[in-house]
């Protein structure tokens, strides 16, 4: 808010300079680990109820944010966190979650792109380049919830070089469903409820 009221009181520049100042939307957006509402088909915060359930080897996750050149940092920094990979894991500072839900490394990972309402160039890239994270330390990762403008900047930064159409979903509940069906593939499905 302060960016566009700068910029139109000022000039583009000068409005410009003071976003960058203020960070009016750089501010730390948590990512939401998301859990099973026992008895229903809805996801929901972790940090919401501790009766949530949780399928070990499969992480859902919301990123509640617009994904641009100013936030792709952090973007990478907490899903890394959660997902275990490289040293995002001993940098990041905790979100929300279960204590220590990497009792099962994470096979199968949900990102829920409900919350990014835009995409840049830059964080279209970051986005590419989880996908190429992911596929190299054998996590499958789908998205959910993409909305036309963020997806067909996903396309152009060339995601669907990196993950084939089956790997998007139009909501959780469904990638969730695909995800529920692969770690059975690979191994028996048990749920562990945070009390």
């Amino acid at each position: 808010m302060v960016t566009w009221v700068a910029v139109v009181t000022l000039s583009v520049d000068l409005g410009l300079a003071v976003g960058v100042v203020f960070h009016d939307d750089c501010g730390l957006v948590q990512c939401l680990a998301l859990g099973l509402a026992e008895g229903t088909e809805l996801y929901r915060p972790l940090r919401e109820s501790h009766k949530l359930l949780q399928v070990p080897g499969l992480c859902i996750l919301s990123y509640p944010a617009p994904l641009y050149f100013g936030t792709r940092g952090q973007f990478r920094r907490v899903l890394e966190w959660h997902l275990g990979l490289g040293e995002g894991r001993k940098e990041a500072p905790k979100t929300d979650g279960p204590p220590d839900a990497a009792a099962e490394p994470v096979r199968v990972v949900v990102l829920d792109c409900s919350g990014v309402t835009f995409a840049d160039a830059a964080g279209a890239r970051e986005v590419v380049q989880l996908a190429s994270r992911c596929r190299d330390a054998g996590i499958h990762l789908l998205l959910a919830q993409c909305n036309a403008s963020v997806l067909g900047t996903l396309t152009q930064a060339g995601l669907l070089d990196r993950v084939t159409p089956e790997q998007l979903f139009v909501s959780v509940q469904d990638a969730a469903a695909h995800a529920l069906e692969r770690l059975e593939l690979n191994g028996p499905k048990t749920c562990t409820v945070w009390v």
